[in-house]
């Protein structure tokens, strides 16, 4: 049984992570609440990442779009290719 239902700390993260975005399974969701329930580090690692999560929602971040990257990619090189002539 105990190793049905415990988890070392690296499978805890894991856990952890898919939890909050809502892709752990239930038997992944009571590993996880199992192993919170004894390790102090991955219950204040668990406590840090849903704040970093909520923060993140908050700040309503949106990702530059590839077309941008590409340019600034291509204007670095430019301009890399300028300072070294």
């Amino acid at each position: 049984m105990s190793k049905l239902f415990f988890i070392d700390c690296s499978e805890a993260a894991e856990c952890c992570n898919k939890s909050q975005y809502k892709e752990a399974k239930p038997l992944e969701k009571m590993k996880l609440l199992i192993h919170l329930t004894f390790c102090r580090a991955c219950r204040k690692f668990s406590s840090k990442n849903s704040k970093l999560s909520e923060a993140i929602k908050k700040s309503k971040l949106q990702t530059c779009p590839e077309e941008q990257k590409k340019a600034w990619r291509e204007q670095i090189k430019r301009e890399f290719a300028e300072d070294n002539v």
